[in-house]
Formats: structure tokens, C-alpha cells, sequence
């Protein structure tokens, strides 16, 4: 970064792999994301940049490992001009970074041209003195961004590259004397790719010359480091050499070669994949099934998929996140400050997989051989050869968890192929369905909102020292479009020229209030948020309003006191965990309104009523001390210096403001807070929750709210005093003694109904059908508890062998059971398969073991059904097995 940063380059840190301000992709993909804004011409304080920019891609996951240079997370080393210099500049500060700064040979260098460039052409020739025999003119397919755009589109801004090769010599290629990097053998890396955008495709195919052209190129950490280090592999250089080290290291007891074909494929997939998990949950993506943590949980179960092939049978690849942090401790810190949370968030995901390997693989097992079956009698053309493979892997998923990887090997053992594009068909369908979208509409609406805006003067925020202010309308939206004039009655987005009102950021509400004219309420700010730099009121107009008018901004003082109240505690809040759990804890999100607060935190397990008792007193000790609460603004390596406690998922421009609590707590925030941590008065928390793997929840009050929970608390307490008939002191012990009493008469209940139920356990099996010697009984126990069928299942099998009791209780909770009988269930006769064909109307699907299952329903018609036509049921899965 220094040697661009010489070169008048604003070198800008690595952006979240969670993109903050795009909602059209899941991750960080490439050094340019974070500069869309400047690219389609936002005016910045900068007009060239530098960055390294943490990337994740998955595009091309069937080739890591197996390829050099194919990885999931990989760093993206760029310079960018937004319309400043162009292509004489790039050209030369690239050859000279590769052949002066790094020392690379001049003569082991080519480079490409696009075919038609002879602009670049020229400069590569004349004033880098690249010798022309090493200079390659290539079409669109690779030297035009993006790919054959002139041909295939899409319309918009577009332009040829030029890329820098290295030359491993001929040795290493074909041995062809015209081998050239056109051809495709492995002689040649590339090293570096140089877009020039300058052309913008017309609807009609034409390529327009922009008017302002730019520069974003991209060399990629990983290979600029295998050919600095002089070997042919990725995987070979100090990224990842210690990580595998430690990975064969650990496994050195299951004695794999390590020169063998798993170390050389897929131990390096495990280290590249464990770096993308780390660095994915380092900056708040956890593990699920929904768009970024199901990338993030795929991954991680491909890396216990391979290891599995090689014997390890339990949780492992937590156990790299330390080596792998030590490796990029200098770049990030936060990855090695943070390793335990993220090996413990690793843990916990690989233990959850584990018991489904263990609990439920053979139910894949199952299900593959009974479509086996199937698929012998269809036609060799029959479409459901190629989709029911995929759609019974799609269920193994959706169902059990069992990923793609292990439902294909499963399948191959039966003979069966999965077609991956027929599974992602239906995993697409899925996250359709589970899809809400509202946050992303909500998001690009915000963004056509900036763009419309685009032009006008950025808004003043003088809510810092100001409640009210004296603003110019400049600008009103209506669903969208800009309009000159609302009339009463009307809700619309209003723009000042300046304005007193906070906009929601950095997870605190947007202030409400009134905008007046004279007296007189023009109308009622219901929210306020931020679009790029303009402040956005939304107003539900009691007069008509229009551009150019000037209003006086009044924020609601209350609603601001209460949620500035709301926000410092959740500093005392942060203050008060990490000295009570310790530093590892991070704050991961929050919510501050007028009401009361929300605070997420890193942190593995619940906390106990002893330690929220603890953090409570913490916080309230801090208020009652009435520190001061004041707020700077740094730029950002001051602040960082400073010890200032940074939200990790947020982006920090080059000066940040700093918030401090006396010396107990400093933190980077915008929002707006007390003057004194006694104005919070009092802090109460609410609840303790999980919110993902790694994260918890705390939800509290403070202030006026926290009281009124008291008094609620106190007139409760008196309530039930009284229904008791005891003191308040008493309550306790007099809850404890009826719940004892309660439980006796349950013990007792039960005791009579079960002594009820042998009778009928005799007549049951006495009218049961059977098929070729099993008894078969079906019955609607009408609301007997799932403990009670349990028993009475056990009842009928110590009455008679072989039995296959099929018990339904259609109470509140409608629900299932089967129990087979020891000898059955020897001869393949399985109660977790037979109770999944019983609920294949309801859609239900159930659980347990193979000589007793359960399953839940909504649907007590169908399952009412489900028990009349049980026993033909049955009787046709005991001839699918063979049992009769």
C-alpha cells in the first residue's frame, strides 16, 4: 500500500466480506465492490485509491484444492482512479510495482493487450520497454471487462484489460515454441489484470466513449505470493503452509502419507475453506441454513466431509482457527482476538453435524435404496432418473442436514448420480419460499432513493448541539418520484438543507418530531433516515409543503432524551459484560428507540441469573457514579490508538468520532447520547437470549420504563400475595409446596390411568389384524401424553412378539408414535422409516430410533386418518422390506 500511497492513492482498509451497502450480492467478491459508489460517480474527498480487500467467492468450488490457485477467501490487492488518471499511469506504476518493488525479472514477464487496444499496446512497448515478442493481443472472452460485453452485453460501462504474466519457463508448458500465455497449458500465471473502463454499451451494441474513464485493477495476494516465493503452488507458500502443517500435524496418528492425494487436494480445501469460515464469522456471519450462513455452513461441512474420509469422527476443524489466526495476526488482529469465539461458534456447528452423521445418515441410506428400487422398473429415458436422485438428496438436506457431498456418495453406493443442477433447482425453490426480502427491498429502495437525490447538497446535521433549526426544503419524494409540491394529508420524504434530526445509524432510531411554519405544524415526522450523505424526514404533512420552503425542524426532546438514555447504557452494557466474561466479548448488533434497548454480543453460551445479576449492578454502579459522557472526533489510527472499542462488522471513513464514558468505556459512535451517565437514572434487564450460534441477546430499560417495570413487578407481587393468602416473603415457598402437591396428583393420575390401560392393551391386541404372524395395532388414544404411550407401547410389546403399535394422541398437540418389537426391528423393520411413510399426507416428518419413533402434526383430521388406514400402510412397507 506505501508505494501507491506515495503515489497520491487514498489507501482505504479491507471492507467487511459483508457487504454494507449492496444488497445484490452475499459477499465481498472483488476490490472494487467498495468503491461502486465512486465508480458511477459519486464525488468523494478521493479520486484514486489503494486497497487489499478480503474476498469470498464459491463460484469455482469443485476446483479448490485440486487447482494451485482456486480458493474460496483470498485477498484482492488493487489501485483505482475515478476519473483521474487512466491508462499511461496504471501501466507503468504496475511495471514498475512488479519489477522494482517486488524484484520479480523483467524478463520473465509478459503481458496482454486486447486485440484492438493499441493505445496500451504502445505503452507496454514504448514506455515500459516490454519487448514486443512478449506482448499478446487476446479477444473479449479474456481481455475485455466484462467478458464479451461487446457482443453479449450487459449495457453499461465497460472496457479492454491488460494483464501481467509470469513465466515459469518452458520446462513448465508445453514446450511449443509459439507457447504464449494464449495458450492453455501451465507455463504462464497470471498476475495482475488492469481494467479500463472507458466505454458504456448502448442498447443497439455500440460502445460510447465515457466521459470520465477509470481504472480498477486487481492482483490477487495469494498468487502474487506463490511466484514471489518461487513455487508453483498457493498452497505452498507461508498463507498456507502453517495451517496445513498443523492440520497434518494433528492427523498425524491416522498416518496418511503426506504425499498422498488427500493431502494434496483436500487437506488444502480444508485450509482454504476454514479461512473462509473464520474470516465469514470474524465479521459476524455465523452458520445456518439462510443465504450467507448457508455458504458459510456448506463449506464448513465439505472440509468434516473430508476429514470423515480419512477417519476423524468427531469435531476437528475448530482446531485450526488458532494456527490460521497466528498466520494473519498483523493484517487482522481481530481474527487472533477473537479465535476463541470463533473456534467455540466452529464447535458447536461441527457437533450439531456430527450427531446428524451418526443419528441420521442411515435414514439417507433408506431412502436412496427405496428409490433404487423405483428407478429399476422406469424406462432409461424417464425424466425421474435424472430429478429423483436430486429431489431425495434435497429432502436428505432439508430434513436431516445431510449435505450434497455424502448424499452423493450414499447414492453411489446404491448406483445411483445426483445431478447437482437438479438439487440446486430445488434448494432454489427453498430459499424462495424462506425468503422475506423485506430488509433488501427496504435497502434498494434507499439506494434508487440516493440516486435520485443525486445532484442536490448534501444535508447538515446540527442535531450534535441542536434540537431545532431554521431548514430549506430541497427536495420532496413521493413513492419515488420527485415532485415540486405535497398537499395536506400526504405522506412524503422531505430533504433540508440542514436539520436537527438524527437519522437512524449504527442501530439507533431515527428521531421524530414536527416541522413548523411560524406556529403552525406543517407536519408530523413520524422517522428519519439516512441515504448516502442526505437526511431523509418522513412527514405525514398537515399543510401543503414545497421545495424551497423554509420550515423550522423541531425534534421531539422527550423521545431524543429517552433514546440517548437508551443508547449510553448499551456502552455501560458492553462496559459491564467485558468486565464480568472478559475482553473477548464484542459487541455484534444493537437497537436504541425511545422504549427500551437492545444489545448482541459474542459470547458462546447463556449466562446465568447470577451473572446478569452481576452485569445489572455493574451498570447501575456506573450510572449512579454520574461519569461524564463526552465525544471527539479522531482520525481513525488516533482513535484506533486510543484503545476505542470499534464495531467489527461497521466501515470507518478517515476521521471517526469517538464516544467516551469517564474512563470506563470508549467506543466509535455517531449517535447521540447523555451528558452524564446519571441522567440514565436506573437499568433493568429484561431477557437473555440466543440469537445465533456465537451471539446472544440482551434486552433491557432504563429510566422512567425500567421504573415502570418495578411498579408492575411490586403490583404482582401484591396480587399474588393475596391469592395465596401469604406474605410477600412467603411466596416462594408457598408456589413450591402446591407444585408439590400438583405433582402427587399426577403421580397418582397416572398411576390409575396406566392400571386402566393394561385392559385395554389386552383387548387392543386381541383385535388386532395380522400380517403373517406380526399383530399390527393402530388406535387413537384420544389425549394420552407422549409418556403414557410410551409405557403403553411397552406394555403391548412385553404382551406380544413381533408387534408394530402405531399410537396417535389427538390433543392440543397432535402427535405420533411407533414402536416395533425387538425381533423386528432386527429384521430391517425400522420405526423411524415406517413413521415417515405414515406422515407422508400430513407432511410431517419424525424422529428417533429404530425401535421407537415420534412424530408432530398441526393436522388432527389427517392424522385420524392416518391411524385408520394404518395398518394397510404397514403391511405395504413389510412387503417393500421383504419381511413378509
Amino acid at each position: 500500500m506505501a508505494f501507491f500511497g506515495a503515489r497520491g492513492h487514498h489507501v482505504v482498509a479491507s471492507d467487511s466480506l459483508v457487504p454494507q451497502n449492496d444488497p445484490s450480492v452475499l459477499f465481498t467478491s472483488a476490490g472494487m465492490n467498495q468503491f461502486k459508489d465512486q465508480f458511477m460517480g459519486k464525488i468523494t474527498d478521493f479520486r484514486r485509491a489503494a486497497s487489499s480487500q478480503k474476498c469470498l467467492r464459491t463460484a469455482d468450488l469443485i476446483n479448490v484444492g485440486k487447482s494451485p490457485s482456486h480458493h474460496t477467501f483470498f485477498e484482492m490487492l488493487g489501485n483505482f482512479s475515478f476519473g483521474d488518471y487512466f491508462k499511461s499511469e496504471a501501466i507503468c506504476w504496475a511495471w514498475e510495482f512488479v519489477t522494482k518493488e517486488l524484484g520479480l525479472p523483467a524478463e520473465r514477464l509478459w503481458v496482454s493487450v486486447h486485440t484492438t487496444d493499441d493505445e496500451a499496446y504502445a505503452m507496454w512497448l514504448n514506455q515500459t520497454n516490454v519487448p514486443a515478442a512478449r506482448i499478446v493481443r487476446l479477444g473479449d472472452a479474456d481481455n475485455f471487462w466484462p467478458a464479451n460485453a461487446p457482443q453479449d452485453g450487459p449495457n453499461g460501462p465497460c472496457g479492454p484489460c491488460s494483464e501481467i504474466f509470469y513465466d515459469w519457463g518452458q520446462a513448465h508448458g508445453c514446450g511449443k515454441p509459439d507457447c504464449s500465455p494464449a495458450c492453455s497449458c501451465k507455463r504462464f500465471t497470471e498476475i495482475w489484470n488492469l481494467v479500463f473502463t472507458q466505454y458504456n454499451r448502448q442498447p443497439d451494441g455500440s460502445l460510447a466513449p465515457l466521459p470520465s474513464k477509470n481504472i480498477d485493477t486487481g492482483m490477487g495476494l495469494e498468487r502474487i505470493t506463490s511466484v514471489s516465493q518461487g513455487v508453483r503452488s498457493n498452497y505452498e507458500t507461508d498463507l498456507f503452509v502453517p495451517i496445513i502443517e498443523s492440520l497434518r500435524e494433528q492427523l498425524s496418528r491416522l498416518s496418511i502419507a503426506p504425499e498422498s492425494a488427500w493431502f494434496l487436494t483436500q487437506a488444502r480445501a480444508i485450509s482454504d475453506h476454514m479461512r473462509a469460515v473464520t474470516f465469514a464469522i470474524a465479521d459476524g456471519v455465523v452458520p445456518s441454513n439462510e443465504e450467507r450462513g448457508y455458504v458459510i455452513r456448506k463449506l464448513l461441512r465439505r472440509s468434516i466431509i473430508m476429514l470423515k474420509r480419512v477417519g476423524v469422527n468427531k469435531p476437528f476443524c475448530y482446531r485450526l482457527v488458532y494456527p490460521l489466526a497466528q498466520v494473519m495476526a498483523e493484517p487482522y488482529p481481530e481474527v487472533m482476538r477473537r479465535h476463541e469465539t470463533i473456534a467455540g461458534i466452529i464447535k458447536k456447528d461441527e457437533e450439531a453435524f456430527w450427531t446428524i452423521l451418526t443419528e441420521r445418515a442411515p435414514q439417507a441410506e433408506d431412502a436412496f435404496l427405496r428409490l433404487a428400487a423405483e428407478l429399476k422398473s422406469m424406462a432409461p429415458d424417464d425424466p425421474r432418473r435424472r430429478e429423483s436422485p436430486a429431489r431425495t438428496a434435497f429432502v436428505n438436506y432439508d430434513t436431516f442436514g445431510i449435505p450434497l457431498e455424502m448424499s452423493r456418495e450414499i447414492a453411489g453406493e446404491f448406483g445411483l448420480e445426483i445431478d447437482e443442477e437438479a438439487f440446486e433447482s430445488e434448494m432454489e425453490k427453498q430459499r424462495q419460499r424462506s425468503r422475506s426480502g423485506t430488509q433488501m427491498s427496504t435497502e434498494i429502495f434507499a439506494r434508487s432513493l440516493g440516486r435520485l437525490l443525486h445532484g442536490i447538497p448534501a444535508t447538515a446535521f446540527l442535531g450534535y448541539t441542536q434540537m431545532q433549526c431554521a431548514g430549506q426544503v430541497r427536495a420532496l419524494v413521493k413513492n419515488n418520484v420527485m415532485i415540486d409540491q405535497a398537499l395536506a394529508g400526504e405522506i412524503v420524504e422531505v430533504v433540508l438543507d440542514q436539520t436537527p434530526f438524527y437519522a437512524e445509524s449504527g442501530g439507533q432510531a431515527g428521531d421524530q418530531g414536527v416541522l413548523r411554519n411560524g406556529s403552525r405544524v406543517v407536519g408530523a415526522v413520524q422517522d428519519t433516515k439516512k441515504c448516502d450523505e442526505f437526511i431523509v424526514h418522513s412527514v405525514l404533512l398537515s399543510e401543503p409543503l414545497r421545495v424551497n420552503d423554509t420550515v423550522s425542524a423541531e425534534v421531539d426532546m422527550n423521545k431524543r432524551a429517552a433514546t440517548a438514555r437508551n443508547h449510553t447504557a448499551t456502552h455501560l452494557l458492553q462496559y459491564a459484560l467485558r468486565r464480568v466474561l472478559g475482553d473477548q466479548v464484542e459487541q455484534a448488533g444493537s437497537f436504541v428507540s425511545g422504549e427500551k434497548l437492545r444489545f448482541d454480543f459474542t459470547h458462546l453460551s447463556a449466562l446465568s441469573g447470577a451473572v446478569l445479576r452481576q452485569v445489572e449492578t455493574l451498570v447501575n454502579e456506573a450510572i449512579w457514579q454520574n461519569y461524564p459522557v463526552s465525544a471527539q472526533v479522531k482520525d481513525l489510527a488516533s482513535a484506533r490508538q486510543s484503545g476505542a472499542l470499534a464495531f467489527f462488522q461497521e466501515k470507518y471513513g478517515a476521521t471517526v468520532r469517538v464516544l467516551s464514558v469517564g474512563e470506563i468505556s470508549r467506543e466509535f459512535c455517531g449517535g447521540t447520547h447523555v451528558n452524564a451517565t446519571g441522567e440514565i437514572g436506573l437499568f433493568k434487564i429484561l431477557s437473555e437470549s440466543s440469537v445465533a450460534q456465537g451471539v446472544r441477546r440482551i434486552e433491557a430499560l432504563t429510566a422512567v420504563e425500567a421504573l415502570g417495570w418495578y411498579s408492575r413487578a411490586e403490583g404482582e407481587l401484591a396480587r399474588l400475595a393475596g391469592l395465596l393468602k401469604v406474605d410477600r416473603e412467603r411466596i416462594g415457598a408457598a408456589v413450591e409446596k402446591i407444585l408439590e402437591q400438583n405433582r402427587a396428583y399426577e403421580r397418582e393420575l397416572q398411576r390409575v390411568r396406566m392400571s386402566s390401560l393394561a385392559g385395554e392393551a389386552e383387548k387392543l391386541l386381541a383385535q388386532a389384524p395380522r400380517v403373517s404372524g406380526i399383530t399390527i395395532v393402530a388406535a387413537d388414544m384420544d389425549t394420552l401424553p407422549v409418556d403414557a404411550l410410551r409405557s403403553f407401547c411397552d406394555t403391548m410389546k412385553a404382551k406380544q412378539d413381533p408387534v408394530i403399535c402405531v399410537l396417535g394422541s389427538c390433543g392440543p398437540k397432535p402427535l405420533l408414535l411407533v414402536a416395533v418389537s425387538k425381533s423386528l426391528a432386527q429384521r430391517n423393520v425400522d420405526a423411524v422409516s415406517l413413521i415417515r411413510e405414515l406422515m407422508k399426507k400430513s407432511g410431517a416428518s419424525g424422529g428417533g430410533r429404530p425401535e421407537l419413533a415420534q412424530a408432530g402434526t398441526k393436522d388432527k383430521e389427517t392424522l385420524q386418518q392416518t391411524l385408520r388406514e394404518a395398518p394397510s400402510i404397514v403391511s405395504t412397507y413389510l412387503n417393500e422390506r421383504g419381511v413378509v
